[in-house]
């Protein structure tokens, strides 16, 4: 079991990050996911993430599931059903250190792309004009990263933002996503990975 001064430095994180979801749909992995990266130093980093994110999903779901797009949400679990056994694969055979520096990178462009690029969303009508292709390739994108490191959120969040949807679209959309692609990421750390009772207690 993890140490008690390293659990008072996760407790707040999860707090944190657990209300930022709740409130916009978005940001668990983001705020959390390095922090257990960083104290946990292991695969355990992901798969409490994992159990956090698809519980938090599962509650909130059904309270949004009616402002969400239907079609992109379709395209999304398509793309992601090929993206996590990819990003699965890839963590079985990176180390740690990699993986924290990929994390890093990952949060960095990503904000750096929202603000750089959210403006040009303005006047834009949404997903409606863009390609299933598209939908289906930041799904997998997701998927990908969703396998690697516990966060298919932030691409698919991105792209929703540039393309001018709105809030309750993007919260809607993306907690039901959660439901599959987190379920998903699950399964696969239950099948092929080793889920330890200190990992399930340390979760809770």
């Amino acid at each position: 079991m993890v140490t008690d001064p390293a659990f008072l430095v996760l407790l707040p994180a999860v707090i944190a990050a657990s209300a930022l979801q709740a409130a916009t749909g978005i940001g668990y992995g983001v705020v959390a996911g390095p922090i257990f990266l960083v104290v946990l130093n292991g695969p355990q980093a992901f798969q409490i993430s994992t159990v956090h994110n698809l519980l938090i999903a599962v509650i909130l779901a059904p309270f949004v599931y009616n402002h969400l797009d239907r079609t992109l949400l379709k395209s999304l679990i398509y793309g992601c059903c090929l993206g996590v056994p990819v990003g699965f694969s890839t963590l079985q055979i990176v180390d740690t250190t990699f993986l924290k520096l990929f994390s890093a990178l990952i949060v960095l462009l990503i904000a750096g792309y929202l603000f750089i690029n959210l403006r040009r969303s303005i006047g834009s009508t949404g997903t409606d004009r863009t390609s299933t292709g598209e939908q289906i390739t930041v799904g997998c994108i997701s998927g990908l990263m969703g396998g690697v490191l516990a966060m298919p959120g932030p691409v698919a969040s991105t792209w929703m933002a540039t393309r001018g949807c709105t809030k309750e679209t993007v919260r809607s959309t993306l907690l039901v996503f959660f439901v599959f692609s987190y379920g998903l990421i699950f399964l696969s750390h239950a099948v092929f990975s080793h889920i330890t009772p200190n990992m399930i207690a340390l979760s809770l």
